[in-house]
C-alpha cells in the first residue's frame, strides 16, 4: 500500500509540473561542487596536487631506483629489481596533474585574464612550469599543447620533450614578467607556497630556469655560461621555495606511506647510507630514525617539501662552473654542502669538520655525489644520474631489467583512453619501457 501511494504522488506530481521545472532549481546545484570557483579556491588546491605529485608515488620509485632507500616488504621489495612496477602505477600523478593541478591552472589563467589579475596569472603560469617539468623528466614526451580542453578534445596528441623545455623556459618567463605587472586582484593566504610574495615567485621562476637548463647537459643546447648566469639570478634573488605541510588533515607524503598507510615497506639502507657512514657524514640522523625505517627530517607529518632551494641551485652552479674553473666551482661546492647542513639543523662544527675532510680534487664526480646526499627524496638525483653518471651506480643482480632504468612507463589510462597518441605501444619490452633500451629513451638523456 504505501509503495501505491508514492506512485501515485509521482504522476500527481509530474502532471501538476508538465509545463514547469521550476520545483527542481533548488536541487540542481550540488554545494559540493560547483560549477564556477574563484581563484583564491583553485590556486591552493593546484599547490596540494602539485605536492603528491611531486611527493609521493615518483620519488618513492626513483629514491629505491637510486638506492638512497630499500623496499622491505610487499611490492616496494619488489621495486628494488624494478618487479610489480606497471602502467597502473602512473595513474595517480598523471591524473593528479591533468585532471587536478594543470587544469586548476589552466582556469586561474583565463580568470586572471578576465579580473586584471596578472599576479595569479603569473604564478599559475610558473606553476604549469614545475609540473610539466615532473612529468617530461619522468616520462617524455607529454601532452601538453592540446591538453586541458575537457570534453573539447578527450585525445590530446603528446609534444616533443624538446618542445617541453621550450614551454618550460616561456613559461617561467612570462610567468616572472607577469609577476611585475600591476594587478587587481592579489594572492595571499590562498598561496599555500609562498603566501602571496611574488618577489619570491620570482626568484623561483630563475631557480627553475636553472634548474631545467642544467638538465640539457648532454644536448648540444646546454651552454654552462647561461646556467651559472640563471644560478646567480635565482641566489641573488633569495630563490627558497617548499611546500608545508599540517599535522592533522594534510600530511607529508612520506609521512603518510612510510609511517600511515605503509609502514615496514621502506627501509632507510643503501648506498647513499653506506657513502654516508664511510664519510662520517652528520647527516644521517636527520635522514633515518633510529630503527632505520622513518625519515625526521624530511618525512615527519608536517616536514616541508623542498620544490626548489638555494643549495641546489649552488651544487647546479658549481656543477656549470667546472668547465672554466675548479677554484670557483669547489668554493661553490662548499658553500652548497654548508647551506644544506645548515637547513637540516647540523651544528657548525660538524659541517667544518665534513668539509675538511672532502676529497682534495674537485671533479664532476665529487660534485655530483655530494648533490645525491643533498638531494634525497626528490627526484633530481635520478636526473642527474642519467645526465652524468654519478654516482657510479649499477643495477641489482636479479633485476627484471637489464640496467637501471632511465624512463617510467606511459599511465594505463593513457593506453586505454588515448592510445592512438601514447608514443610507446603497450607491447614495447620493459627494457624499452624504462629506457634501459634507447629506443624510447628521454630527449636529453640520448
Amino acid at each position: 500500500m504505501k509503495i501505491k501511494s508514492l506512485a501515485i504522488l509521482a504522476v500527481a506530481a509530474v502532471g501538476f509540473t508538465a509545463c514547469s521545472d521550476a520545483w527542481l532549481e533548488e536541487y540542481k546545484l550540488d554545494q559540493n561542487r560547483p560549477s564556477d570557483v574563484s581563484m583564491e579556491v583553485l590556486l591552493p588546491s593546484a599547490q596540494a596536487a602539485y605536492g603528491m605529485t611531486q611527493g609521493d608515488v615518483l620519488p618513492r620509485l626513483t629514491s629505491i631506483f637510486m638506492q638512497q632507500m630499500t623496499g622491505t616488504d610487499r611490492q616496494s621489495l619488489a621495486h628494488n629489481r624494478y618487479a610489480q612496477i606497471g602502467e597502473g602505477d602512473f595513474s595517480t600523478p598523471w591524473n593528479n596533474s591533468y585532471a587536478g593541478g594543470l587544469y586548476d591552472l589552466k582556469l586561474i589563467e583565463d580568470k586572471a585574464a578576465e579580473l586584471n589579475a596578472p599576479a595569479y596569472a603569473g604564478i599559475a603560469k610558473i606553476m604549469t612550469a614545475m609540473y610539466l617539468g615532473v612529468l617530461t623528466d619522468h616520462f617524455g614526451d607529454i601532452p601538453y599543447t592540446q591538453a586541458l580542453q575537457g570534453a573539447d578534445n578527450l585525445k590530446a596528441s603528446y609534444d616533443s620533450q624538446q618542445d617541453i623545455y621550450a614551454t618550460i623556459f616561456s613559461l617561467l618567463s612570462d610567468g616572472k614578467s607577469e609577476l611585475a605587472q600591476p594587478s587587481d586582484v592579489m594572492p595571499g593566504g590562498d598561496d599555500l607556497i609562498h603566501g602571496g610574495d611574488l618577489a619570491a615567485w620570482a626568484a623561483t621562476a630563475d631557480g627553475l630556469r636553472a634548474r631545467y637548463l642544467n638538465h640539457l647537459s648532454k644536448t648540444s643546447q646546454y651552454n654552462a655560461a647561461d646556467v651559472v648566469a640563471a644560478c646567480d639570478d635565482a641566489l641573488n634573488a633569495g630563490v627558497y621555495c617548499t611546500i608545508g605541510f599540517e599535522a592533522a588533515l594534510n600530511q607529508n607524503p612520506w609521512y603518510q606511506f612510510t609511517v600511515i598507510d605503509r609502514a615496514g615497506y621502506i627501509s632507510q639502507f643503501g648506498t647513499m647510507y653506506d657513502m654516508m657512514e664511510a664519510s662520517s657524514d652528520p647527516r644521517i640522523d636527520f635522514y633515518r630514525s633510529a630503527d632505520s625505517t622513518t625519515m625526521p627530517a624530511y618525512g615527519s607529518a608536517t616536514s616541508a617539501l623542498p620544490i626548489v632551494t638555494p643549495f641546489e641551485i649552488m651544487f647546479v652552479k658549481a656543477e656549470a662552473q667546472l668547465a672554466s674553473s675548479a677554484t670557483d666551482a669547489r668554493t661553490t661546492l662548499e658553500a652548497a654542502i654548508d647551506a644544506h647542513m645548515t637547513w637540516l639543523g647540523v651544528d657548525a662544527a660538524s659541517i667544518a669538520t665534513y668539509i675538511a675532510a672532502l676529497p682534495a680534487t674537485t671533479d664532476l664526480e665529487l660534485i655530483m655525489n655530494e648533490k645525491y646526499v643533498a638531494m634525497f627524496s626528490t627526484g633530481e638525483s635520478w636526473t642527474d644520474w642519467r645526465r652524468t653518471g654519478f654516482p657510479a651506480l649499477s643495477a641489482p643482480a636479479d633485476a627484471n631489467l637489464s640496467g637501471m632504468p632511465r624512463r617510467m612507463p606511459y599511465p594505463e589510462g593513457e593506453y586505454l583512453y588515448n592510445g592512438d597518441n601514447v608514443p610507446m605501444p603497450l607491447t614495447s619490452s620493459p627494457d624499452e619501457k624504462f629506457g634501459v633500451d634507447a629506443t624510447y629513451r628521454l630527449w636529453w638523456d640520448m
